[in-house]
């Protein structure tokens, strides 16, 4: 399955990025930057060059499935988190659609809200946003929504729910784990859930999601 990874340099697409290239699929990253492309390089991982603030057909093309793992990050104002986290994720299914990659997995969030008044409330309301518009189209999407993330060695032991409000933590390699495990799991299609660690292995936990 050739799998475009949107947003690869982002500290847990890179991670998704990597296990990929040691899977049975054929990564793609997407990025920004030309000087990124050597980092991908060096994991053997063809790149395109692509801005979610701009059209991204020339990119999705060919791909069988999509990883949507971008983020305007912290350090941006509110303004790009709504272009990239909610228009620019809605232009990525757009494109899926047109071009007919049916599997798409949205990294998402806990506690997203359209009405968000968290501390992060931009961030919840946009990927709220993005979600709600991925739930109503006809992709295979599976929408996996961690807790905080933190750079804790990856176990493959974590706790799922239907519940998308709450709090927890999830280590970046537990989600990279689970976000290239539910290409292979057709019992994740059409589901949101919670991911979050704990004590249950990776797969048994994912089939029953």
């Amino acid at each position: 399955m050739k799998v475009l990874i949107i947003g690869a340099n982002g500290n847990t697409a890179t991670r998704v990025t990597r296990r990929l290239a040691e899977s049975a699929h054929d990564p793609v990253a997407m990025i920004r930057n030309p000087s990124h492309r050597a980092k991908f390089d060096k994991l053997g991982v063809a790149t395109v060059l692509a801005d979610l603030e701009y059209p991204i057909d020339h990119a999705v093309q060919g791909c069988d499935a999509i990883i949507f793992a971008a983020g305007s990050g912290g350090k941006t104002g509110n303004d790009k988190t709504v272009l990239i986290d909610h228009i620019g994720a809605i232009r990525s299914m757009v494109a899926a659609q047109v071009h007919g990659v049916r599997r798409y997995i949205m990294l998402s969030s806990i506690n997203n809200d359209i009405n968000s008044q968290s501390p992060i409330a931009h961030y919840h309301r946009a990927k709220a946003h993005a979600d709600n518009h991925l739930v109503e189209t006809d992709l295979d999407y599976t929408i996996v929504c961690p807790g905080g993330l933190t750079d804790e060695a990856g176990t493959e032991l974590v706790s799922v729910s239907a519940e998308l409000q709450g709090k927890g933590l999830t280590s970046r390699e537990n989600l990279a784990a689970a976000l290239v495990a539910c290409l292979d799991n057709d019992n994740s299609v059409g589901k949101s859930f919670s991911l979050l660690d704990g004590d249950t292995p990776l797969t048994e936990a994912l089939s029953t999601v």
